[in-house]
């Protein structure tokens, strides 16, 4: 588990203000540039945030999960009767310019129906914020990943298939997750034919300038993990890419390839002699994987930043075994999901438009949205369920978690600490 330490507050316009036309993206799709867009969605949340009675308009059922940033419980919404996922952050630890971010990205993100769907409900209690979003009741990714054995080749695929299309999607507006992991993959079965990412607390616009990492998680990338560099970075896409070719490695093994990617761990410096053909032998930890698999990793966790490729390239290689064994459901070549091609997630500027003029429309308030009708933000956007899911995040402490341990462990992770 870790802590995040938050930047100092900035202090939010109050007012609306003009939105002149003349600021338009030079993607080819004519969109605004997202970070525009999410100012809006920030400022509109700002003056719609009401203080409210928690047990006036919703019925708790059970909490799903708890940390230092807060916490996240399961609950009914009185009027409509719709489960849904409240997230509460903590006062004394988030600042409302946090709050309001990682609630805007998460509402501007959620048209995609593989990013975890948001009901438009942003609101305040005596010592949290607090936001609404969509129950995944098959709990996370994490949980379903038996350790030392990993997914069947064919459950994987289908998962690995969602998550790049979701975060393609968030790396083709700009924004990098910076957390992926097992634990902010929230499933709705356990065949996982249907998954989403969650938990956009330390999504960043991509080229802004954050501190440097202190500690590390398996799933860091090598260039955030060097000690010498104390300047701080930019953040980038390459980031998740590596993570998510870790990722992938969980699923499929069951372990993590290493704990730190670092010269100290030996695992990682094997992998690291190996990718830069400094030897010919394949690392113990990747002799299970098919030479096809071999050159996906390749690709996904170059060890030079800028050679690495986009998370796009792993569709390239659904039609192929990844797995040597035949053992739990690995004779698979790809299930489902294998060889479908990547959907055009992008969004067009008249979609981004409505959205915002949608929000300021409407207020935020439970009370007032379940009246008008207008709590879900997904009606237009989103093929998402009603019947779905908490966000978790980089504290998130599972409760189920704790009442029932898991057989086997994977590689335990080192606590971290992040500034951003």
């Amino acid at each position: 588990m870790y802590e995040r330490r938050e930047r100092k507050n900035v202090r939010l316009q109050t007012r609306p203000r003009p939105r002149p036309s003349s600021r338009m993206n030079s993607s080819p799709h004519g969109s605004r540039a997202s970070v525009d867009i999410l100012e809006e969605l920030q400022l509109i949340a700002a003056q719609n945030l009401e203080r409210l009675d928690i047990n006036k308009y919703y019925e708790v059922i059970r909490e799903l999960g708890k940390g230092t940033y807060g916490k996240v419980d399961l609950v009914v919404h009185k009027i409509r009767g719709t489960k849904m996922a409240l997230k509460f952050l903590r006062k004394k630890t988030t600042k409302l310019k946090s709050f309001l971010r990682e609630y805007s990205i998460s509402l501007y993100l959620s048209p995609c129906p593989f990013i975890i769907n948001m009901y438009g409900i942003a609101f305040e209690t005596d010592d949290y914020y607090v936001f609404a979003q969509e129950f995944a009741p098959a709990g996370d990714l994490f949980d379903i990943i038996p350790p030392q054995v990993g997914l069947p080749e064919a459950v994987a695929k289908r998962c690995v298939h969602q998550v790049a299309i979701g975060l393609d999607y968030l790396h083709c507006k700009k924004l990098v997750h910076r957390d992926i992991k097992p634990e902010n993959i929230l499933i709705f079965d356990r065949e996982c034919r249907k998954v989403k990412l969650s938990d956009f607390g330390m999504t960043r616009r991509a080229g802004s300038p954050v501190k440097r990492v202190s500690g590390t998680i398996p799933y860091t990338a090598p260039e955030l993990c060097d000690a010498s560099r104390h300047e701080g970075f930019c953040v980038d896409a390459s980031t998740d890419v590596w993570a998510f070719g870790v990722l992938l490695f969980c699923m499929l093994t069951g372990n993590f390839p290493w704990e730190k990617a670092m010269p100290s761990d030996a695992f990682y410096e094997e992998f690291v002699r190996w990718q830069r053909r400094r030897t010919g032998t394949v690392p113990s930890q990747w002799r299970r994987f098919t030479d096809e698999a071999l050159r996906m990793f390749r690709r996904l966790l170059s060890v030079e930043q800028e050679r690495r490729c986009s998370v796009k390239e792993v569709f390239s290689h659904f039609n192929h075994c990844w797995m040597l064994d035949t053992q739990n459901g690995n004779s698979s070549s790809g299930g489902p999901a294998g060889g479908a091609p990547p959907l055009d997630m992008s969004s067009s500027s008249s979609e981004e438009d409505v959205l915002v003029d949608r929000l300021k429309h409407q207020s935020l308030s439970p009370a007032c949205a379940a009246a008008k009708g207008s709590v879900m933000m997904d009606t237009h956007y989103s093929s998402a369920s009603t019947n779905s899911s908490p966000s978790s995040t980089g504290s998130y402490e599972r409760v189920n978690r704790e009442n029932n341990e898991r057989g086997g462990r994977m590689l335990v992770a080192t606590s971290i600490e992040i500034c951003v």
